[in-house]
């Protein structure tokens, strides 16, 4: 057994060689071997030089992929326009007291229907325009008048043939299209507290992005229109119906009174519906073609910021394995 003697070699340290352990098998602490001990940041930065070219090969790669990406992928812009939800309150039965009418007309017999028809108006409601502008009706009426799904598609489309370059279980369809559209490409947003709506279209081609943005709510604008008129008119015959029935019968002056007043409040709503062209919507803020430089993506600088930060982290990383590496050998 070997007592432990002081080191002169050592002595600076204060230590003495353990028992049981030769002079060359023991190292102090921190000052060899593969772990970090105590000096870990010397020996960290020690292997980064003795590794710099493969940490300044990780580092400049890094930088250089984000740079080609930012600069090769897809540009995407962002148009937006701003409508105001129409209001109704001055058309159709808005201003006309229905408590009445409708009691009376759910007296006589056969003219039920025309009770409830008076119970409601056939203006649209901000709800209703709200559904009608995100509803896959809407979309897929579009998208058939537009041809919008080889756009859409582009890479599974052969513009020359003019057909689809996938098997016929893959082509795309109108409700691909649409969740496609309804979670990329179009966003609705209103703001509770003036009622705006923004009515925003995220794509690559700029141009195509404001058109999509007016022609959308244009298309809500005559759907509802012709909604509005389509009702108008089934309401109208309903009332003549039983303003006919009414005389014939011979009933009180106050029913006919409340039949009067209801077939002039429906054909206001009629005349209303024909000559609004911006029926649902009004705008507010045309779309217009934004500017190149005005991408939301890619972020050019954003994409530079996490190569510089994802180089600096590969490089480091790198150097300290292929140290570690060298020094088990």
């Amino acid at each position: 057994m070997t007592v432990g003697v002081d080191t002169p070699d050592l002595a600076w340290a204060g230590r003495t060689v353990p028992d049981g352990a030769s002079d060359s098998a023991w190292v102090p602490r921190g000052q060899g071997g593969d772990g970090l001990g105590g000096d870990g940041l010397g020996l960290f930065l020690g292997r980064l030089r003795r590794h710099w070219f493969l940490a300044a090969f990780l580092f400049l790669a890094s930088v250089g992929a984000s740079v080609a990406a930012a600069f090769l992928l897809p540009s995407y812009w962002r148009v937006e326009v701003l409508v105001m939800p129409v209001s109704k309150s001055g058309a159709g039965f808005s201003n006309l007291d229905l408590g009445s009418a409708s009691g009376l007309l759910g007296g006589l017999g056969g003219l039920g229907g025309v009770a409830g028809l008076l119970g409601k108006s056939s203006s649209s409601n901000e709800d209703e325009a709200m559904a009608v502008l995100g509803s896959r009706e809407l979309f897929d009426t579009y998208a058939t008048q537009q041809d919008l799904l080889p756009i859409l598609f582009a890479s599974k489309w052969d513009a020359a043939a003019k057909q689809w370059k996938v098997p016929a279980d893959e082509v795309p369809t109108l409700r691909r299209g649409f969740k496609l559209f309804n979670r990329s490409i179009r966003d609705i947003t209103l703001d509770r507290r003036s009622g705006i709506v923004t009515l925003a279209i995220t794509w690559k081609d700029r141009d195509l992005a404001v058109r999509w943005a007016r022609d959308l709510i244009a298309l809500t604008n005559a759907q509802l229109r012709d909604r509005a008129l389509a009702d108008a008119n089934r309401n109208l015959a309903y009332l003549r119906t039983a303003m006919a029935n009414a005389q014939k019968e011979g009933n009180s002056n106050a029913l006919n009174a409340a039949l009067v007043s209801a077939y002039e409040r429906t054909l206001q709503n009629y005349m209303y519906a024909t000559g609004q062209t911006e029926f649902a919507f009004r705008i507010i803020d045309p779309p217009t073609v934004p500017d190149v430089r005005e991408r939301v993506w890619p972020n050019r600088p954003l994409f530079l910021a996490l190569g510089v930060i994802l180089g600096a982290l590969l490089a480091a990383g790198g150097a300290h394995l292929r140290g570690r590496a060298v020094g088990r050998r």
